[in-house]
């Protein structure tokens, strides 16, 4: 009985050797998994850092881009300012009898013609008309 025994223990214990070689092979593979796992999430990790660094440095050029639309925004609008300006004191000029005066001047020359009178120098059509009239050269 003895011998069965031994034989039985010794099946017992090559089991466990077998179930101990099992749990440790899937032990390494679950570890190499793992550690697969753990460098393809580290080669990602550093692909993202990267991407990230580009979009950093693209968001930074086209805020310089932006800086400088800013600045020509500004530029055109003191421009427009200044255009109105002048146009504004050119309208308040032509309001006045120097205006009237060189529109006379440009009628006797001949140099203006009815809708000029109107829109460039702010007459009425009947002024304009008027004024063309009386200063046409005379036909004999």
């Amino acid at each position: 009985m003895s011998q069965y025994w031994l034989i039985g223990i010794s099946g017992v214990a090559l089991f466990f050797a077998l179930v101990s070689i099992i749990a440790v092979t899937r032990l390494a593979a679950s570890v190499k998994t793992h550690s697969s796992n753990a460098r393809w999430l580290q080669a990602q990790l550093e692909r993202i850092e990267n991407e990230q660094g580009s979009i950093e440095s693209a968001l930074a050029g086209l805020g310089r881009h932006m800086d400088g639309f800013d600045q020509k925004i500004t530029l055109q609008a003191q421009r427009l300012e200044h255009i109105e300006t002048r146009l504004v004191s050119a309208t308040n000029a032509d309001d006045s009898e120097r205006g009237f005066s060189h529109a006379v001047r440009l009628s006797t020359q001949g140099r203006v013609t009815l809708q000029e009178l109107v829109n460039d120098f702010g007459l009425s059509e009947s002024e304009a008309q008027l004024l063309l009239r009386i200063n046409q050269p005379k036909s004999v």
